[in-house]
């Protein structure tokens, strides 16, 4: 084989590998896990803990979005008693504070790391867009973030 043609084969190789990559990253950069799959369960037990603690108590959560990217999820989620039961703002680690705050709308963010989901952070009750600055600290997707 020739020079050229070698050089040929590998620049098509490449544009074809680019054209793949893009397609899929552009094409849909995040996906939902399904409801009561493993991955799911594994993504809002990652932000449990801190939610409970601030919530001083169990609680369930009902996914109100959930964006998930090969290393990162973030979600958005309202919390709530196990069996449904709605948490008072006034019994929870932000008493006093709840009317200052938009509710308990948890928004949180993971990254998949050394074969787990880990938190990287979250809010709860924030009144503007707070987690638009996980972009710029954290170097997460703005299309995770619904930030497009």
């Amino acid at each position: 084989m020739s020079m050229n043609k070698a050089r040929a084969n590998r620049l098509v190789l490449s544009f074809a590998l680019v054209a793949a990559w893009s397609g899929t990253a552009l094409g849909q950069p995040f996906r939902e896990p399904e409801k009561g799959s493993a991955e799911r369960s594994a993504i809002l037990d990652t932000l449990r803990p801190a939610v409970e603690a601030e919530m001083r108590g169990p609680v369930e959560f009902v996914v109100t979005t959930m964006r998930v990217s090969p290393n990162w999820a973030f979600v958005q989620v309202e919390p709530q008693q196990p069996g449904g039961g709605a948490i008072d703002p006034e019994k929870t680690g932000f008493a006093g504070e709840s009317d200052m705050m938009d509710g308990l709308t948890v928004y949180g963010l993971a990254t998949f790391q050394f074969g787990r989901w880990n938190l990287i952070d979250h809010m709860v009750g924030p009144t503007d867009v707070g987690y638009a600055a996980w972009q710029q600290r954290y170097g997460v997707p703005p299309a995770v973030l619904g930030l497009e």
